[in-house]
């Protein structure tokens, strides 16, 4: 019996025949993703959002423009719902990722390499919407991520040696995680100072959380609030964060809803944080998904098995190598299931 593993997206119309999808073609999954997001929502309403979407890739990645039409072709589905599924809508009935992410540098491994990860807790059912997507654009930067089916990019690596992690933050009346446009271009930047001036320059009105490292080592994380972006610098060094708005500003910080909206986030932000310190030098892949499996202080904890107090649970792990271009994925919580590895080449 082969174990349970995500599928890697080599061609949209190619049957898989090992993985959660058991014979059926990436194109199906990417109608199905479609359904599930757009399902319970005015349709009409919902594309005439991706209005918008069309000529702002025009602008600033007119090649993502191509890819996104070739999904479309690809699946068969309207680029109208090809271009809206691009930011990033929550699917019915979930709540938003409710993730735990760090980045260690340099001088936190003390042999000059580079390392990150993050649980993604998007509960029951997200496993069979997700994907392996490496992609290599011509021209551009080659990208290795953990995704939806039908999404330009998610949390991962690319060939400039960035990493990208991806959490939401919960303000009143925007509880975001960012889209995955925006998660696209970011990691086509070459290093976490041009990750931060694209933020700045199109972040707008997008909320979320997104710790990031580059090849020179640089770690951090980026809080996207609105119309402003608040750095957590973690130097060369190391830095952790879980859905809480860590900003040094007071008037930041109150307008933080994680308490209502989940409440785990403060305890999980901490342990992350405790547990880097635990483990300083001797950093590996086993370690980070130690760190990703931790269920101190269980049911808050940063692994969690069940729904108990979220409403959600954690359906994989992730630890990146970006400077070696490696992901390395659970299907299910780290604490019970083993990681499979993809390469960039």
């Amino acid at each position: 019996m082969r174990m349970p593993t995500f599928p890697l997206l080599r061609a949209i119309g190619e049957p898989y025949e090992v993985g959660w999808l058991h014979g059926r073609s990436m194109a199906q999954v990417i109608r199905v993703e479609i359904e599930s997001r757009l399902g319970v929502r005015e349709r009409d309403r919902s594309l005439r959002q991706a209005s918008e979407v069309e000529p702002f890739l025009s602008k600033w990645a007119p090649h993502l423009l191509d890819e996104v039409k070739g999904i479309a072709d690809g699946a068969g589905i309207d680029l109208r719902a090809a271009l809206w599924l691009q930011w990033g809508m929550a699917v019915p009935g979930c709540n938003q990722d409710e993730c735990t992410a760090f980045a260690v540098g340099p001088e936190y491994t003390g042999d000059g390499s580079v390392y990150a990860g993050q649980n993604k807790d998007t509960g029951i059912g997200a496993n069979e919407r997700s994907i392996v997507l490496c992609v290599h654009p011509s021209g551009f930067p080659s990208i290795l991520s953990f995704s939806y089916a039908g999404h330009l990019a998610g949390i991962g690596l690319s060939s400039m040696g960035v990493s990208l992690w991806g959490m939401s933050l919960y303000l009143e009346g925007n509880r975001g995680g960012g889209n995955s446009m925006l998660k696209r271009m970011l990691l086509e930047c070459g290093t976490v100072h041009a990750m931060r001036e694209l933020a700045a320059a199109i972040g707008g009105e997008s909320v979320g959380a997104y710790a990031v490292s580059d090849a020179n080592g640089n770690v951090g994380v980026m809080e996207l609030l609105p119309e402003r972006q608040v750095w957590i610098d973690g130097g060369r060094d190391s830095v952790g964060h879980a859905n809480v708005i860590a900003s040094p500003s007071c008037a930041d910080r109150e307008l933080d809803q994680h308490k209502c909206f989940c409440p785990s986030a403060q305890a999980r932000h901490d342990r992350v944080n405790e547990a880097l310190a635990e483990f300083r030098t001797g950093f590996s892949v086993d370690v980070g998904f130690e760190i990703l499996a931790d269920k101190k202080n269980h049911p808050m904890s940063i692994c969690r098995e069940t729904c108990a107090v979220d409403g959600i649970q954690t359906n994989a792990g992730v630890i990146a190598e970006p400077l070696d271009g490696r992901l390395h994925v659970t299907y299910g919580p780290p604490s019970t299931s083993l990681p499979r590895t993809t390469t960039l080449y």
